[in-house]
């Protein structure tokens, strides 16, 4: 059932990307859109997702029931931090891509593929795991991933700025809303909940839109892209599927983070990586690269683990 769904979910945003990268090829979307167009998307559309989704599927209690989740988002990202280092010194990348290799594959894209994944699979608890695993997912991003990014022999850029971005102010106020019990007004529930409806295809638009003017060529010659592809995309989500279905956690709960640990890489990945090293290019590689994976891969994890 769940591979089912997975299964239909990832064909559904394969041919919406497709004609993402058609609107490309026509001219429709042109490659000095993406910038506005990713702004677009991550400074509005995405934030106004979570938050009404959030907002309209938790309560007070199942807020702190769900609470495990964020355990489980720590235990993660130990794991992926450790696995990612020793893929690094095995594979030897040179100079910073070893760093940015590990940046690229220690953060899942939550944002323009997990929420329409989970809000699709599951539609009433999707979005409130989502929320409470980027709890941890933002905090390491703007602390350990702009170490990531930051070219060696240069001071990393962290301050308390990094964390005030739409999508953490879009939580913090759907948890404020739900704990304190804040009603919203029909007519704002009507329009947060159209804009929401087209965000997945919004995302995936663009993303198809990036995968054709995207450079793939470095990228997939490297070695380290399907060693983290085979690594992180597959055999981590699902050992992690085999092992957390003997716990007495709720299955949509250890679904949810299976489906997380496997998503490809984060949009933004590339650009931060420009920002504060030079290996952006390479980011961009590595993240289409496993975007397009994950396609395959994402299905795949749920047939072998869910």
């Amino acid at each position: 059932m769940i591979f089912d769904i997975v299964l239909n979910q990832m064909i559904v945003f394969f041919l919406v990307l497709l004609t993402g990268a058609a609107a490309s090829k026509l001219g429709v979307i042109r490659k000095d859109y993406l910038p506005d167009f990713a702004k677009l998307i991550s400074k509005v559309l995405l934030p106004v997702m979570l938050f009404f989704l959030t907002y309209s599927r938790s309560t007070r209690e199942t807020v702190f029931e769900n609470l495990p989740m964020i355990g489980l988002a720590a235990a993660f990202y130990v794991v992926i931090i450790a696995v990612t280092w020793v893929l690094a010194k095995i594979l030897r990348p040179v100079g910073d891509k070893a760093k940015v290799f590990r940046f690229a594959f220690i953060f899942g894209n939550t944002g323009f593929v997990g929420i329409p994944l989970l809000a699709a699979l599951f539609p009433d608890s999707g979005p409130l795991y989502l929320a409470l695993f980027s709890i941890i997912d933002q905090a390491l991003f703007w602390t350990y991933g702009i170490y990531l990014a930051t070219a060696s022999g240069t001071k990393a850029r962290i301050n308390a700025k990094s964390f005030v971005n739409p999508n953490l102010i879009a939580m913090a106020l759907a948890f404020a809303f739900v704990l304190i019990g804040i009603p919203l007004p029909g007519v704002v529930c009507d329009t947060l909940g159209l804009i929401a409806n087209g965000t997945s295809a919004m995302c995936m638009l663009y993303l198809g839109a990036l995968c054709y003017f995207s450079n793939l060529k470095d990228a997939l010659r490297s070695k380290e892209l399907y060693a983290g592809i085979a690594v992180k995309m597959i055999a981590l989500p699902v050992a992690a599927g085999w092992l957390l279905k003997a716990t007495p956690l709720d299955p949509t709960m250890t679904t949810s983070l299976v489906l997380l640990m496997a998503l490809p890489t984060m949009t933004v990945v590339p650009m931060i990586a420009k920002m504060h090293g030079t290996e952006g290019d390479y980011a961009a590689g590595l993240t289409v690269g496993t975007l397009v994976a994950s396609v395959v891969t994402i299905p795949l994890v749920a047939l072998l683990a869910l």
